[in-house]
């Protein structure tokens, strides 16, 4: 163990400055604002960063000690050395850095309850219920929507963007070279004049080609869409092309969420891409009921009513913005 994993040494003041950070990134009040600072904090000094990385490493420590506790706990004999090492090693380490077991949290949030410190760091991120609206150039406009980041990426043929997570609705004006990251793909639209909407979750991305045309440049090969058409990929592409309802795909610039016999499931998960906290179904068996209907995004807990309502489910609420439905 390196004397920086002590678990009852004191952390000194950059250490404490950036268990600070962790504490604010993993609150769920953490803004793009707060995202900004923090990554001009890392920036500024080599060693703010190292102090992250210890609080990473010390987590990993006690998430490894953790993990042995409940097999321990179900043997009849009495502990051993070790044993009884591991157990004080666990609850010192667990008691003297509360703040590492967030830095781990920060990284890997649990059921999305907030931004990753990845996706907070980028060059431009919206935090939940926020969007963004930047213009690179004259003739380039790109609004972002709930929990959204961008960052800065340049190709071989000059500057881009890369799309970390989010969703955005990108308007190149005639003129406008657009190279655009997202996944495993990108999206290129060399003459301009054309507006697409892209969304990046879960490991997937829909790209809906609005105006004009754009072409996906992808590692199994190429693909073009034009107006009013969609696809989606991932580390495959399929190269299956559908007809998009622009009103429905660009709803959200309106602050409108439209479904049409969306499965619950789906409209659930948009929700909590708006809402504080998280919503969780009561039952697995409603997952996949056929949901119609128009929510407004500035009030998810008008949806959850409504939903509630016209379904005939339950709502439960609980600390931390925490609700079941169902």
């Amino acid at each position: 163990m390196d004397a920086d994993d002590q678990p009852h040494r004191p952390l000194d003041a950059v250490e404490r400055q950036a268990h600070a950070w962790v504490v604010r990134l993993t609150s769920g009040e953490a803004t793009a604002a707060d995202g900004r600072r923090f990554r001009q904090w890392c920036e500024a000094d080599p060693v703010h960063r190292q102090a992250f990385a210890r609080a990473k490493r010390q987590w990993e420590q006690v998430r490894l000690a953790g993990e042995q506790l409940p097999a321990a706990a179900r043997q009849p004999q009495a502990a051993t050395p070790v044993q009884r090492w591991s157990r004080r090693a666990f609850l010192g380490a667990a008691v003297a850095a509360p703040a590492s077991l967030a830095v781990v949290a920060a990284l890997h949030p649990p059921l999305g309850l907030w931004p990753s410190v990845t996706a907070m760091t980028a060059d431009f991120h919206t935090g939940t219920g926020e969007r963004l609206l930047i213009a690179p150039t004259p003739h380039l406009k790109i609004e972002l929507d709930t929990q959204s980041s961008l960052r800065r990426r340049s190709d071989a043929q000059g500057e881009g963007f890369e799309l970390v997570q989010g969703q955005a609705a990108i308007d190149a004006g005639a003129g406008t070279r657009l190279a655009l990251f997202a996944g495993p793909g990108c999206l290129v639209a060399d003459e301009g004049a054309a507006r697409l909407d892209v969304r990046n979750t879960d490991g997937q991305v829909r790209v809906t080609c609005l105006r004009g045309s754009v072409r996906i440049e992808h590692p199994q090969g190429r693909l073009q869409l034009q107006a009013g058409q969609q696809t989606v990929y991932d580390e495959r592409l399929s190269g299956v092309v559908a007809e998009a309802v622009a009103a429905e795909v660009s709803a959200w610039t309106e602050g409108m969420l439209v479904f049409r016999r969306a499965p619950l499931r789906e409209v659930v998960a948009e929700i909590n891409r708006y809402r504080r906290g998280k919503v969780l179904l009561g039952e697995s068996a409603l997952a996949r009921a056929p949901v119609s209907g128009r929510f407004r995004i500035d009030d998810p807990d008008a949806a959850l009513e409504q939903l509630g309502q016209t379904m005939s489910l339950g709502l439960r609420r609980f600390p931390g913005g925490i609700a079941v439905l169902g």
